[in-house]
């Protein structure tokens, strides 16, 4: 058997026939075969005896092996002979009992018919390819891909990519047809049992030792090297192709990003990122378009920020309220006086100093918030009962129950948990982040006082109060503004419990 590139040479396929008998009674002859250990005959009249031993000659190229190929099939397929094994046992491991080889091999029949009819479109295809004779580029050094005329070596070259593309996915089918027959037909195909190279006796059972496992394994190694070749090939033949369109499309991509680029706040420092240039010795139409790494540098550190912004999400919204309930403690110090006959109007004057803390959600923004407010404040107080006497809570006390209400100068101080995300544009945006404002309130309630009886030689007497009230701020704290999108905050009102103690 000679090799497969060795076209000059023919192949010689001797097949000796066993077992096999022949008898001539009154000019019939009978052949016979042994099935389950019975000779079964055959008849035909007349002609002469068939001789035992066959001898093919065949022409040792790609398309008339492949033809012979098929035409075994087609014979094994339609004729179905039978099969057994010498000793009554699984046909090649895959049938318990005798059979006809469709029966048995019928899954792999149609693997193999498969795979020769996808080499066969391999070889037309391959043919056909070569049948065509390289277009040439009869000036290279006046190619110019801008121009249409050169048009038609790009589209040359993009159909032989692509007609090399659909060989290379051919080759791999068939190799996948190969991969998907039988196991132990498989095995007894790919691999040499017994025997040199290229001699079939009745020790190599199934295989021709044709190298068939090697030839499979560099078959996928070329497929995917010529495979990645050939992608590159289309592309490029593509890119020739709609050289002038893509030139086109890539001007107006350079002067959409510099269009983009001037609404930026820092504009000035990124404008002319990308820019053209034509290089007078370059066939006429080419223009080379460049970029600035510095500037496009700077351009990716300002997305990395951007990332990290908490209102990169914000979208269309034009504005968003959202609440969360605030949870805190407050100190307060002053001095309260009364005045009149009935001393049941009075003022009181005092500093302040309140701590708050709330998680407020929202779908585009959470965090956590400490807010301290603090300042001064003035109150005046009405009493509607006033200086009564009671035994509550002791003898000879005095009850007072009024109302207060004033106003409070302050400052408001924010602490945000998204601190750190929001203060990072201050690298190249310097967005605005201000935790603290002046804060105008005001205050209502009611109160109870009540006071203990005077002791001897002192003009005051101590006092324990109740307040139930409720703070109102007016004023929003503008915490952060970038690019026009602002977050503000403030506390709606703010519902307390005092305790008060006077002397």
């Amino acid at each position: 058997m000679p090799a497969l590139n060795d076209t000059t040479k023919t192949g010689v396929v001797n097949i000796q026939q066993t077992n096999y008998k022949t008898t001539t009674q009154n000019n019939i002859i009978e052949h016979y075969y042994t099935e389950n250990g019975k000779e079964i005959p055959t008849h035909y009249s007349g002609g002469s005896a068939f001789s035992p031993t066959i001898q093919l000659t065949y022409h040792n190229d790609a398309e008339y092996l492949l033809q012979q190929a098929a035409t075994i099939m087609q014979v094994l397929t339609t004729q179905k002979p039978h099969v057994q094994t010498s000793n009554g046992g699984k046909a090649w491991g895959l049938s318990s009992t005798p059979g006809n080889v469709v029966d048995i091999f019928g899954d792999s029949f149609n693997a193999i018919n498969e795979m020769i009819k996808n080499a066969q479109a391999v070889l037309e295809k391959t043919k056909q390819l070569n049948a065509n004779e390289n277009t040439q580029i009869t000036q290279p050094d006046n190619f110019n891909p801008y121009t249409s005329k050169n048009k038609q070596f790009a589209q040359e070259m993009l159909n032989r990519a692509n007609a090399q593309a659909e060989i290379l996915s051919l080759a791999q089918q068939v190799a996948n047809n190969f991969h998907s027959i039988q196991g132990p037909i498989q095995g007894d195909l790919e691999e040499c049992k017994a025997g040199s190279a290229g001699v079939i006796t009745n020790n190599t059972w199934g295989s021709g030792c044709a190298f068939v496992k090697e030839t499979l394994n560099s078959l996928e190694q070329h497929t995917a090297y010529y495979g990645n070749q050939v992608n590159q090939e289309k592309a490029l033949a593509q890119t020739i192709l709609n050289f002038k369109e893509a030139l086109s499309t890539l001007g107006n991509d350079s002067k959409a990003i510099n269009s983009g680029i001037s609404h930026l706040p820092n504009a000035k420092s990124l404008q002319n990122m990308t820019h053209s240039t034509q290089n007078p010795n370059s066939p006429e139409g080419l223009l080379t378009y460049s970029l600035d790494t510095n500037k496009y540098n700077q351009l990716q550190t300002i997305r990395q920020e951007l990332g990290k912004n908490p209102f990169r999400r914000f979208g269309m919204i034009s504005s968003q309220n959202n609440n969360g309930a605030m949870n805190g403690i407050g100190v307060q110090v002053g001095y309260k006086q009364f005045f009149g006959k009935k001393r049941n109007w009075g003022l009181r004057y005092y500093g302040f100093f309140d701590y708050n803390h709330a998680y407020i959600k929202s779908n585009f923004f959470n965090s956590a918030s400490d807010v301290w407010t603090y300042g001064v404040g003035m109150d005046a107080l009405y009493n509607f009962i006033n200086d009564k006497n009671t035994n509550f809570l002791g003898k000879n006390n005095k009850l007072s129950v009024g109302l207060f209400g004033g106003f409070a100068l302050a400052g408001t101080s924010w602490l945000n948990s998204q601190q750190v995300n929001l203060t990072m544009m201050n690298g190249i945006y310097n967005a605005n982040v201000s935790t603290s404002n002046f804060q105008f309130l005001f205050d209502l309630g009611l109160r109870m006082n009540l006071a203990r009886p005077k002791k001897k030689n002192s003009d005051h007497a101590a006092q324990h109060g109740i307040e139930l009230g409720f703070k109102i701020p007016t004023i929003n704290t503008s915490y952060y503004s970038f690019m026009g999108a602002k977050l503000e905050y403030r506390r709606m009102y703010s519902l307390f419990l005092n305790y008060v103690f006077a002397y």
